[in-house]
C-alpha cells in the first residue's frame, strides 16, 4: 500500500513538472486594447477609409452629424461595433454641438435628448462623452445620464475629457457597464506624436493587461493605423472591441470575488 502511494505521488509530481509551464503559458493573461474612433459622421471619406480598415475599431458617431446614420450602417455592415459620441457642455463656453447635454437640463430633458440622439445612430450598443467636461464633473446629471442607459442596456466610455469627472463613477453606482480612456492618441495631429501615443496604449496594455484608446477621423490618424496595427500581434498585443474588454474585465472581477 505504501509503494502504491509512493508511486501515485511520485506521478503526481511528475505530471505537475511536466505539464505546468505550458498550462501557465496557457492561462496567461493576454493584453488587450480597444480604440475608439470618435466624431465618426462628418468626415465621409476618412470616415469610410477607417471602417474598411480589417481591425476590430469601435466607431463613436455624433448623433447630428449629416453623414452619422450613413457611416453607422456601413461600420454595422463591416461587423464594426457602433457608439454614440454624445455632446456635453464643456467648460470651455465655446457654442455647443447640437442636442448636447447642457447643464441648465431637467431630467427628462436629458433623458429625451439621449433617447432622440441614439435614435439617431443605428446599431449604437454603447455611449461615449463627446467634450462633456462641465456636465461629466456633475453628479446630478451624470445620475440622470446613467439610469437612462441603464434603462436601455447601454455601456459607457468615459472620454475623460476633465481630470474632475465622475461619470464613471456614477456609472458604477448605477450599474451600468464602464470603461475609462487610457489614451487619446491625436490631441497633437502630427503622424510622430500619434505614433509615441501608440505606443503608450501598448506599454500601457502589456503593464495592466488591459487600455482603451481613443483617437479621430484623421488622414494622419489612418496612416498610423495603417502602418501600427499588422505589428501588433508581434508586440504581444490584441485589439478587441470595446464590448470584449467590458466582458473580460466583468468576468475577472467575478472570479477575483469568488477567489479572495
Amino acid at each position: 500500500m505504501e509503494k502504491l502511494i509512493m508511486a501515485r505521488t511520485f506521478l503526481l509530481i511528475a505530471c505537475v513538472f511536466l505539464i505546468g509551464p505550458s498550462h501557465a503559458e496557457e492561462v496567461k493573461p493576454e493584453a488587450v486594447i480597444s480604440i475608439i474612433i470618435d466624431d465618426i459622421g462628418y468626415r465621409l471619406e476618412e470616415g469610410r477609409q477607417l471602417i474598411n480598415l480589417s481591425a476590430n475599431l469601435t466607431y463613436a458617431v455624433l448623433p447630428n452629424a449629416p453623414k452619422a446614420r450613413q457611416l453607422a450602417n456601413l461600420a454595422h455592415q463591416h461587423g464594426h461595433e457602433v457608439m454614440l459620441h454624445m455632446p456635453m457642455q464643456s467648460t470651455l463656453g465655446e457654442a455647443a454641438e447640437e442636442g448636447a447635454l447642457a447643464i441648465d437640463m431637467k431630467e427628462k430633458e436629458v433623458e429625451q435628448a439621449l433617447l432622440q440622439a441614439f435614435n439617431k445612430v443605428p446599431h449604437a450598443i454603447g455611449m461615449n462623452n463627446h467634450q462633456g467636461s462641465l456636465l461629466t464633473r456633475h453628479p446630478g446629471h451624470m445620475e440622470w445620464v446613467m439610469k437612462t442607459m441603464r434603462q436601455g442596456n447601454y455601456f459607457f466610455v468615459d472620454s475623460r475629457t476633465a481630470g474632475q469627472s465622475i461619470a464613471a463613477q456614477i456609472a458604477v453606482e448605477q450599474g451600468v457597464p464602464v470603461l475609462s480612456r487610457d489614451v487619446f492618441l491625436d490631441h497633437t495631429i502630427d503622424e510622430e506624436k500619434i505614433k509615441q501615443q501608440f505606443d503608450i496604449l501598448i506599454k500601457q496594455a502589456l503593464e495592466n493587461g488591459y487600455a482603451v484608446g481613443i483617437g479621430h477621423p484623421y488622414p494622419e490618424t489612418l496612416s498610423v493605423l495603417q502602418e501600427m496595427l499588422p505589428t501588433l500581434a508581434l508586440r504581444g498585443v490584441k485589439l478587441e472591441p470595446i464590448s470584449y474588454q467590458l466582458r473580460k474585465r466583468s468576468a475577472q472581477m467575478v472570479v477575483g470575488k469568488i477567489i479572495n
